[in-house]
């Protein structure tokens, strides 16, 4: 009776091959790990760069080349907590891959660790150059801080003192940044172009965001007769220092914040017709000109709109969830359908060094390009993508420079009064 039901099991195991193929398991998900700041005072803009990624992946349906892959998310609030997440996601579920994080800070911790760690760690959104700096496992797809503050320095010099009839020279610049390396990075940049273009940087004022005297700090700049005002600055201690220049009645030509408080919708929000006439410079949100745009990139926005409007009805894709999903995208969709064996943190390096796509084919505008092995910047991406934005009405901005992604021509700007930035009396 054995042997004649031994016989009848293999007859069966060999119609099942004939009429299906030889029979394979299902290949198991490919764990990623990713963390952000998803409570405390970051937990807004981490909480939306992490729906980019998600987004990016929901676009996938889930999958890079039929496998699925599962999100291993941590939320970090301290730099200790990132290297232990980075820890924490090697030793115990064995990833060669790390998505994250949004803050600066948390971001210079994290590659530190997974650089000693030899695991990938991709970057969607902090902008400190120390992030890629002389790393080997790190890649990042947004724009450093150095290169927006050049964006700050260039658009003043390009765009708002020729509308003002004036010319370069001789204009007078006050930087105000906090003090971390963030602040740092994107002050060095300003400080860089200032200097190209022959502007006159009368002060440069590091402050601790968590521990400064608003007025103390705005009267120095007052006392300094600027022309133009870069602030770089997190959103509570830039809220507070452009309602103190607007309590003080600092007049200026115009005002360009950056990045991580200026561009925020927490800053119009806060500030409201304050706000209005003050410009950011960042990485892009939706609003960009579609002539930034190549045609894949332009079908691509629209389906990630139409999704994201499902998920959260209403709510526009800021800045920050354009970063997650970009960053999401170039992983999923650029990176890792082209590796053909193991996915292990080797493999996922050496595809990413090979991608390279042209400016316009990312949903932001961005092209990809890594700077290559053994440079100073390795993994930072080369044709990412950064812009101005002005603040047009209560809660509404639009972007203003570069022409290619313009949408409007910036407000007039002239002295307090007159209707631009110099307004910083009462509104």
């Amino acid at each position: 009776m054995r042997s004649r039901l031994w016989a009848t099991l293999a007859v069966v195991a060999f119609l099942a091959t004939a009429c299906h193929g030889t029979a394979t398991a299902a290949e198991p998900p490919l764990v990623v790990g990713a963390i952000y700041p998803l409570t405390g005072p970051q937990a807004e803009p981490g909480g939306q760069e992490l729906s980019g990624v998600k987004l990016a992946l929901k676009l996938l349906q889930g999958k890079v080349d039929g496998r699925p892959i599962q999100l291993k998310v941590i939320d970090v609030q301290s730099t200790s907590d990132a290297r232990a997440a980075v820890d924490e996601l090697v030793d115990r579920y064995h990833v060669p891959l790390i998505i994250g994080s949004q803050v600066s800070a948390l971001s210079v911790a994290a590659a530190t660790e997974a650089d000693k760690r030899k695991v990938v760690f991709w970057e969607t959104g902090a902008v400190a150059d120390e992030v890629t700096l002389n790393r080997s496992w790190v890649f990042r797809t947004v724009a450093t801080g150095d290169t927006l503050g050049r964006t700050a320095g260039d658009f003043t010099a390009d765009t708002l003192i020729p509308q003002l009839g004036e010319s370069p020279g001789g204009a007078r610049v006050v930087i105000a940044h906090v003090n971390d390396s963030y602040g740092n990075s994107v002050a060095a940049g300003e400080v860089d172009r200032a200097r190209a273009h022959g502007l006159v940087v009368v002060d440069d004022i590091p402050y601790n965001p968590s521990a400064f005297d608003t007025v103390a700090l705005v009267a120095q700049i007052k006392a300094d007769r600027p022309d133009y005002f870069w602030d770089v600055s997190y959103v509570a201690d830039g809220v507070a220092i452009w309602r103190e220049v607007v309590s003080q009645a600092v007049s200026l030509r115009a005002a360009v914040g950056t990045s991580s408080a200026f561009c925020t919708p927490e800053f119009g929000q806060q500030l409201g017709p304050l706000a209005v006439g003050v410009f950011a410079a960042d990485k892009p949100d939706q609003t960009i000109s579609p002539s930034a745009l190549s045609p894949a990139a332009k079908v691509l926005l629209q389906n990630a709109l139409a999704e994201y409007g499902h998920q959260a009805p209403g709510a526009p894709m800021t800045i920050a969830v354009m970063a997650g999903f970009v960053g999401g995208w170039v992983l999923f969709h650029d990176t890792l359908p082209s590796i053909t064996g193991p996915v292990i943190a080797t493999s996922i390096r050496a595809a990413a060094d090979a991608v390279d796509l042209p400016a316009g084919q990312e949903i932001n505008g961005a092209g990809v390009y890594f700077a290559r092995p053994g440079s100073s910047d390795a993994g930072q991406n080369l044709r990412a993508a950064a812009d101005v934005s002005e603040w047009t009405g209560v809660n509404q901005m639009q972007a203003v420079y570069p022409s290619g992604y313009a949408t409007a021509v910036p407000l007039f700007v002239g002295p307090p009064g007159s209707g631009g930035t110099g307004r910083t009396g009462s509104p």
